[in-house]
């Protein structure tokens, strides 16, 4: 007799490498295990019509996730997520984090040594349209640039000036083993309260 195993489909609708690698590892080792889920990011073929950013970060990820829901029916996910950054810095939550990355890496808006937080809004959404949220915060220290650095599209820039907490090493220097591991002491028990696993 042959097994067959149906793997569950799953998007997240970002165009961000650096930012889907990470999340999608983090949901392998949660919600959504590598044996019976194949996790995908959008490509070239999916075509989602652009649409205006607003709100907070937890409105920001619920629409980018709804734009996919409605707009790639035919690829048949069970589930789309869409993700959305905030910063918190200086006692406040920046909803728009973009306004901040040429101050943060170039313009000494922070201190060599000061914490702050990056505020991440997950929206997952199922085939029933049940909408599925949570808003996740890992902090990091920040420290200047070592080298020079050109911002690159579809990449996270400031994974090069924000260290983990107890580390020597900024984000984008750590072995994948260590990324994650400290991604999940922040993220794991959040997603977890989730229950993604009992919806189907």
């Amino acid at each position: 007799m042959i097994l067959v195993i149906i793997m569950k489909k799953v998007l997240i609708a970002t165009t961000n490498k650096d930012k889907y690698n990470a999340v999608s590892k983090i949901f392998k080792e949660t919600i959504f295990p590598a044996n019976e889920y194949e996790i995908q990011k959008l490509d070239d073929s999916m075509h989602l019509p652009d649409e205006k950013e607003y709100g907070t970060n937890v409105e920001r990820a619920r629409s980018k996730a709804l734009n996919a829901f409605n707009h790639l029916k035919e690829y048949g996910f069970d589930y789309i997520v869409g993700l959305d950054d905030a910063v918190f810095i200086k006692g406040r939550l920046e909803a728009n984090i973009k306004d901040y990355l040429n101050k943060i890496l170039f313009e000494n808006y922070l201190n060599d040594g000061e914490e702050y937080a990056f505020d991440r809004a997950y929206c997952i959404i199922d085939r029933e349209k049940n909408l599925y949220e949570v808003n996740l915060k890992i902090p990091y220290i920040y420290h200047d640039l070592k080298k020079e650095y050109v911002i690159e599209e579809y990449t996270y820039p400031l994974s090069h000036v924000s260290y983990p907490i107890g580390y020597s090493v900024p984000i984008s220097e750590l072995s994948e083993a260590d990324e994650i591991n400290y991604y999940l002491k922040y993220v794991k028990d959040g997603l977890l309260t989730l229950n993604i696993k009992n919806t189907n």
